[in-house]
Parts: structure tokens; sequence; C-alpha cells
């Protein structure tokens, strides 16, 4: 049996172990309850109703938790699940890129390393990359073979590959992306659990002070009513915040759910799940798109394809529908004879002193090299800058959260001493 095979079917036996071994499981905590019942029927058989009563509403609670476990489960994690299958897809399109830079190096045939690697994945990413093989069997080249087989590698990698081919050079700026991707995904992690930790605070918060507002406070009010006792200053504040956020609560009902799909958003774009650039979140991510953008165009530049081909890949690899109109300008602007380094600038890709770094190393015949640094920089500004964001907003706004629990604990507080002691001179 060849190599692939093999795999696959250990693979297949792994997969069948893990099956059962899940079955044995379940099985177990469904008989263990059973055999239960019948010895406590055996014991008692006089009760055998009031048995079986109890066990049916134990399994029913069982399975009720269950439900409510997996809802609360997917609506307080899934953020970290999106994140997981983001680092998923970064994980295998960094072995295509070892395997790609191993078969070039080695003459290694290509096909035959992606069906091996094929053997040990799942089957539906198992059966794009025998598509991809076949398409390198066919004598497809590499280029082509990417270009037909959308969706292995990120836009702009793909780009890379298809204009700059199985070079050393290419490779190198692919291993140096990849290289970059691993030394700041810790930063990049701990930004996106900022963020999650801080949404997912909120929420729980505003359950409980919605609940609170609504029903104990009119309560709390309503007991020292009674007792003919002046509530506190701090106290009337609460109440009265209270009350004005009960009477009007439809006025900040609707920021709710715009402030989920912003965070919705934002936690996609961050996980480069999907590539969009919806109004509000552009400017956020400029110097990511920008790096992108300026690898891409690095390795065109290198390889000495035609700027209205380089941009005419990149507008055909972006997904992006923004960032693909700011491809279209830039190409217009060149093929009515502009110069493209003014046309990058005004697109926004670089700024004023990086086109005049542009244009001095135009002169000099470092172009290239130039390009790659200046996008090295600004992805690392990128993620910098996230980073930097998530601890100004989450500092603030944890130190916040605590200073409103703590007002709102001493208001509700302050009325309860000023009762007992007044209770206690009576």
């Amino acid at each position: 049996m060849s190599l692939p095979a093999v795999l696959h079917e250990v693979q297949i036996r792994r997969r069948n172990e893990n099956t059962l071994n899940v079955l044995k499981f379940i099985g177990v905590l469904a008989i263990a309850p059973v055999i239960a019942w019948g010895v406590m029927v055996i014991a008692d058989p006089e009760n055998i109703a009031k048995t079986t009563i109890f066990f049916v509403s134990l399994a029913w609670a069982c399975f009720i938790a269950a439900i409510h476990f997996t809802i609360h489960f997917v609506f307080i994690f899934w953020p970290f699940l999106l994140y997981f299958w983001a680092n998923l897809q970064v994980m295998r399109q960094r072995t295509l890129l070892s395997l790609i830079q191993t078969a070039i190096e080695t003459n290694t045939p290509l096909p035959t390393m992606v069906r091996t690697y094929a053997a040990g994945c799942s089957p539906w990413y198992a059966m794009r990359l025998q598509r991809f093989a076949v398409a390198l069997d066919s004598g497809r080249s590499l280029e082509d073979a990417v270009r037909e087989n959308r969706g292995l590698f990120r836009y702009d990698l793909a780009g890379i590959i298809r204009l700059g081919g199985g070079d050393p050079e290419t490779l190198q700026a692919l291993e140096t992306v990849a290289e970059d991707e691993r030394n700041f995904t810790p930063i990049r992690t701990n930004s996106i659990i900022r963020v999650v930790y801080l949404v997912g605070l909120a929420c729980w918060m505003l359950q409980i002070v919605s609940g609170v507002f609504i029903w104990i406070v009119p309560s709390f009010e309503k007991i020292f009513q009674d007792f003919d006792t002046e509530l506190p200053y701090l106290t009337q504040l609460v109440v009265a915040f209270s009350q004005v956020c009960v009477k009007y609560w439809y006025l900040g009902a609707p920021l709710i759910p715009f402030a989920a799909l912003a965070f919705l958003v934002y936690l996609i774009l961050q996980t480069n799940v999907v590539v969009v650039r919806p109004w509000g979140f552009r400017r956020m991510f400029r110097s990511a798109d920008a790096a992108k953008f300026l690898m891409v165009f690095s390795v065109g530049i290198r390889r000495r394809h035609p700027i209205p081909a380089i941009l005419e890949m990149y507008r055909w690899t972006v997904p992006s529908d923004y960032l693909r109109r700011k491809g279209t300008k830039i190409q217009k602007a060149v093929e009515k004879g502009g110069d493209w380094i003014d046309a990058v600038c005004r697109a926004g890709f670089v700024n004023g002193p990086e086109a005049s770094l542009l244009q001095s190393a135009e002169r000099t015949g470092n172009t290239a090299t130039v390009l790659i640094q200046l996008a090295q920089s600004k992805e690392r500004t990128q993620i910098r800058k996230d980073d930097l964001f998530s601890k100004l907003v989450f500092i603030p706004l944890v130190f916040l959260c605590g200073a409103f629990v703590g007002t709102f604990v001493v208001g509700m507080f302050l009325p309860i001493i000023k009762l007992i002691t007044s209770l206690s001179v009576v």
C-alpha cells in the first residue's frame, strides 16, 4: 500500500476508535441510572412508583441542564471557537507553504506530498487538497493550480504565489509572513481574550442590573417608606437612576443589538475568517490591508511584472469590495500615465514619508526590498495597535464596572445601617 493509503487507513481506524469510546461513555452514563433504579426497586419494591418518578425527573433535569449548558457555552465561548477555526486555517496554510518549499528545494513531486498530507486531514479539507493535487498532476503550474483552487491560501499568499512562482525569494517572503504570524499570535490572542471577557462581563451585568432595577429597587424603596425612614442621599441617587432607566429603557434598547453586531463584526475581522471592510471599521485595519497590498506588490516588482498586471492580480485575489475599489483606482491612475507611488499614497496604503522613501528606492533600484520592509512594519504596527487599543478599552471599562457595582452596593447598604440604628434607638 502507498503511504497516503496507509495514513488514510490509520485515520479511519483512529476516528472509529474515538467514536466507539464516546459511545461507550454515553452508554455508561445511560446504564448507571438504570442499574441504580433496579437496585433501589429490589431493595424497596413497595415504593417502585416513587423511585421511577424520581429517576425520570432526574433524567429530565439532566437533559434540560445539558441543553442549558450547550446554549450558554455557544453564547459565551463561540468567539473562542471562531478564533480556533481561524488558527486552524492559518496552521493549514503554513503546512501547505512548508510542503511547497520542501518540494521545490528537494525536487520532490508536490502532488505526492499533498496527497500524503491530505490523508491525515478532515474529509472536507482532504477533498480540496485532492483537487489541488489533481490539478498539479494534470500538468498545470503551481500558479494555475492555486488560481483554480481558491480558498486554500489567504488572498495575499495566493497573490504572492501566483506572481512569484517557486523562486527562492518568493519562498523567503512567504516564510517571513508565516514567521511574523507565529511570533505575534500570543499578542493577538490576548487582545481577543480581553475583548471577549469584557463583552461577557457586560452581558452578565446587564441581565443582573436589569433584574435589580425592575424588581429589587422598588421593593427596597417601599420597605423603607413603610418604616417612614428617609433614605440617604447616595441611595436616593441610585433609586432615581434606576427609575430613569426603567422609565426610558426604550431609548437605550436599540443600542444593545447595535453594540452586539459591532462586536461580532470586529471579532470576525480580527480573526481573518472572512475579509470584509464595512463602513466604520476600515480605519481600524488600514495598516494590515496596506501590509498585504505592499507584500503582493513587492513580489510583482521583483519578478518584473507590469504594474497593471500586479494590480489586476491584487484585484482578482482580494475578497473585499472596498479594497478591490482601491486597487481599481490605482490601476486606472497608472494606466493614464500617473506615477504608481503617488496613486498608492492617495489610496492610503502608504503615507507621505513612506512615499518619499519609495521614490528614493525606485531611483536606486531597491524598490522590492523597501516594499517588503514597509509591509512588515505595517503588519507589526497593526498588531501593536490592536493590542494597545484592547488594553486602553479593557482597563478603564473594568474599573468603571467596578465603580458602578461598588456605588450601587454602598447605596443599597447605607439604608440598612440607618434602619438598624433607628430601630435600636426605639
